[in-house]
């Protein structure tokens, strides 16, 4: 058996030197950091309003 690694997005068998196994997998993976990302910034927001109306709470 050569020496492989595995697609991030699907798992298939790829050569060392490669990320993923094909375009669509890339634009996948792509996409899925996008929206993490958009996640994270709701709930950074959702923190700092909380934060804010602890704050106004306690006045």
């Amino acid at each position: 058996m050569e020496p492989h690694k595995h697609c991030q997005i699907c798992g298939k068998p790829i050569p060392l030197d490669e990320v993923f196994c094909s375009e669509k997998c890339r634009e996948d993976y792509n996409e899925l950091i996008s929206k993490r990302k958009h996640r994270m910034y709701i709930v950074y927001a959702l923190l700092g309003i909380l934060l804010v109306l602890m704050f106004l709470r306690l006045l």
